[in-house]
């Protein structure tokens, strides 16, 4: 099976971020050498403010949804936050200036599996969001192939893949930005039993939004009442967010300023050029028969899917 190579792999750049005894290490999502050092550098040098809030997902597992909600609840307004959540990526953005955006509370994002992270960042009350696997192959290609190669000159070439290349690269190929989907959602469905950590799944956020916004207010202590709730479920309902994030998001200088040349547009596509479907079951529209056992042999084997309760 020819299986692609990731063009910011970890073989590529030689970036990684490790767990404290080395043994789990997940390639950096690389911006360039400059940048990628400082903001790793911030990451270990980050002091945590007590006020804040962590939220962990994989890439394409509702970031952008889960942040606006949870910094809504912590605002007491379902009002659509237009500073861009860029400024609260750790990964992307370095922590030294997220201050200059975004003071605290905040909620401050990340790719990454707890485990690599600094001790810092462990502990602390952290809201996971999980979709299910299917779904998130067909949106990390769109997103990886169609969108970062649009904002990133050196993804060019690589935005010609196919969906059934990008598949194989998806299911099989670990050396890709943050490590594999399999092996972060397993780690990250261990913590699950913590006091600190909420899991909420993105297909329960899609069909009951406001029972999945609920507990998220009653974690985070936020205490928001039953009117709010229910204004930021219709606030953050697809394609109300879509729309109203592409009207009301700006772009701070000091984020526009860490893009500028890496990207061949406008910062405001880190941001706004990220919500495509949002839909349960997409996959149906692109996975063949033959892709579809592939992944279904894939998942028997793999055995976390035996005991997360996806919905596909």
């Amino acid at each position: 099976m020819d299986i692609p190579q990731h063009p910011v792999a970890g073989a590529v750049t030689n970036q990684y971020m490790s767990s404290d005894d080395g043994s789990v290490k997940v390639p950096v999502v690389y911006i360039d050498k400059e940048s990628s050092k400082k903001i790793k550098e911030d990451i270990h040098g980050y002091k945590w403010h007590s006020d804040d809030f962590l939220l962990a997902t994989y890439p394409k597992n509702g970031t952008h949804f889960m942040w606006e909600i949870m910094t809504m609840l912590m605002r007491g307004s379902a009002d659509y936050i237009t500073d861009s959540k860029a400024a609260c990526m750790l990964d992307l953005f370095p922590l030294s200036k997220s201050d200059l955006v975004f003071p605290s509370p905040r909620v401050l994002n990340t790719h990454y599996r707890l485990d690599v992270l600094p001790q810092e960042f462990r502990d602390r009350k952290t809201v996971l969001v999980i979709r299910n696997p299917k779904d998130s192959a067909v949106s990390m290609y769109y997103h990886e192939i169609h969108i970062m190669a649009a904002i990133n000159a050196k993804l060019k070439e690589w935005s010609q893949l196919s969906f059934s290349q990008y598949l194989k690269m998806y299911l099989f190929n670990k050396d890709v930005p943050y490590g594999s989907y399999f092996d972060y959602t397993e780690y990250m469905w261990s913590l699950r039993d913590k006091p600190n950590v909420l899991v909420i799944f993105f297909e329960d956020l899609k069909t009951d939004p406001v029972a999945s916004i609920q507990k998220v207010n009653e974690f985070m202590g936020t205490q928001r009442d039953a009117d709010l709730v229910q204004q930021i479920a219709e606030a953050t309902n697809f394609e109300n967010m879509k729309k109203g994030k592409l009207v009301n998001t700006k772009v701070n200088d000091e984020l526009r300023k860490q893009f500028e040349g890496i990207t061949t547009g406008d910062a405001n596509d880190i941001s706004n050029r990220v919500y495509r479907k949002g839909t349960i079951g997409d996959w149906k529209n692109h996975l063949t028969v033959a892709e579809n056992e592939m992944f279904d042999e894939f998942l028997a084997n793999w055995k976390p899917s035996k005991e997360i309760p996806f919905r596909y």
